[in-house]
């Protein structure tokens, strides 16, 4: 009977193959993602290849989305596997309170298995997983296949002391223990205008932190990066590129010397053989990968241009479209909540059109002197990306493509377009009481940011 095998294939993505199944986890293999913002470290992996190798197989595929994020689930993937895959193959999910990531299973026509959280579901008979919730859209995983068992983290999950310890008790009390720990140490996020080098210095050490946290609570015997292999691409984000960590600094930081000795890179395509393979074993592929990562690291590939550049016209236009469809989703609470105070409008700067304006619920879109001071700043065709697209905030703040102009600039750009977002996540007139408890939360939020800022 051969071994279970783990195949790292890119970025967070990878294989687990036993006997009688194959798992496939979060997908992202080629392309770009966030409207371009973001791009693999190695654009040479394919989906297409993947899939011919899942068709020969013969084996039940099964697919576990931690996320809707396209650096976690992508589009083009999803497209190409419903067209060219020709086995059985079922996509599995967590369901929290965003509905994003069963809306597009389904406009793909895929079948779909729900994995309640802490339950455990059995794939095949040496195959298990049993997922976990972590926030309100994000999932991780353990996977349990032979006598092996991989905790799948990727780069946002449990990124706290408490949360880890937490997680970790948990899988005590189901005599659960940890072999394999996938975890990511760079996430693909805004760290702050060009100039805010501390910011991105800080969001580097808390990755790192967060690696180690994880390893200090879960005790495995090897520990694997994944989720980490992706780059800002545009020329109005490669600022955020600068500062991040690389694949030599994660082993050279003194918060993870304890962990540096069962710490093992991997670069696309690597094979670990879950069954016989040990750090030892290992350490040629690691060698490899790190200086494959590292050449990579070095590259500094010209940046993609901005998007093309939309006329004020098109702008107020989109806002129209985008403003009514709030209101309409949501009984007219974005507006009524301006009214109130609670969200206020936003101001945003268009440098290439040399414009500011302003974006009301209760007013639409208002020009504003042109040396107004703004919240946001970004290029006129994100912005019309960021108004137009269902997935506008989400795929804008993810990709950076933005600069912030004032100290509340950021909190006030994400409550502008809670709205969006609640939409987005399926949490509208259609799930009252859903759409309720995210009001709440968002509330509830905003209040401990303001007394921690009282205490401050």
């Amino acid at each position: 009977m051969p071994s279970p095998t783990f195949t790292f294939l890119n970025h967070a993505s990878f294989l687990v193959r036993t006997d009688s199944a194959l798992l496939l986890v979060d997908p992202w293999l080629e392309g770009t993602v966030h409207n371009d913002a973001c791009s693999l470290l190695d654009g040479a992996t394919g989906s297409a290849r993947l899939i011919a190798e899942l068709n020969a197989s013969g084996l039940p595929v099964f697919v576990w989305c931690s996320s809707a994020r396209p650096d976690r689930l992508s589009r083009q993937f999803l497209q190409r596997f419903r067209a060219q895959f020709r086995g059985i193959a079922t996509f599995l999910y967590r369901q929290g309170h965003d509905w994003r990531l069963i809306g597009e299973l389904r406009r793909h026509r895929l079948a779909i298995a729900e994995c309640p959280a802490g339950q455990l579901r059995t794939l095949a008979r040496d195959l298990r997983l049993t997922a976990y919730a972590s926030g309100e859209g994000e999932s991780y995983c353990l996977i349990a296949c032979g006598r092996r068992t991989l905790l799948h983290l990727g780069e946002r999950a449990l990124a706290t002391g408490p949360a880890c310890r937490s997680a970790a008790a948990q899988l005590r009390a189901a005599h659960q223990r940890v072999d394999v720990l996938l975890t990511g140490f760079a996430t693909l996020a805004w760290c702050g205008n060009p100039a805010d080098a501390a910011r991105r210095e800080a969001a580097a050490e808390r990755g790192i932190e967060r690696m180690a946290l994880q390893a200090e609570a879960f005790r495995p015997r090897l520990i694997v990066p994944v989720a980490s292999f992706a780059r800002f691409s545009r020329v109005d984000n490669a600022w955020l590129n600068h500062g991040r960590r690389t694949p030599l600094g994660v082993l050279a930081a003194p918060r993870l010397a304890a962990q540096r000795g069962i710490i093992r890179f991997l670069r696309p395509g690597a094979q670990i053989d879950l069954a016989f393979d040990t750090l030892a074993t290992l350490g040629a592929q690691h060698e490899d990968a790190l200086a494959y990562w590292m050449a990579l690291w070095r590259e500094r590939p010209e940046p993609l241009r901005l998007p093309a550049q939309a006329a004020l016209a098109e702008l107020k236009e989109a806002f129209g479209s985008y403003r009514a469809r709030a209101n309409t989703r949501l009984h007219a609470l974005p507006r009524l909540l301006e009214l109130l105070g609670v969200l206020r409008p936003l101001l945003l700067s268009l440098p290439d059109l040399r414009q500011t304006v302003e974006l009301s619920y209760r007013r639409g879109l208002r020009q504003l002197a042109r040396d107004a001071q703004a919240d946001i700043t970004m290029c006129s065709g994100t912005a019309l990306y960021l108004l137009r697209a269902e997935d506008g905030f989400d795929t804008t703040l993810a990709g950076g493509c933005f600069w912030a102009m004032r100290e509340r600039g950021l909190s006030t750009f994400g409550r502008f377009f809670l709205p969006q977002r609640m939409g987005r996540r399926g949490l509208d007139r259609q799930r009252p009481w859903a759409m309720g408890a995210a009001l709440l939360r968002a509330a509830l939020a905003r209040a401990r940011r303001g007394m921690h800022a009282a205490e401050r």
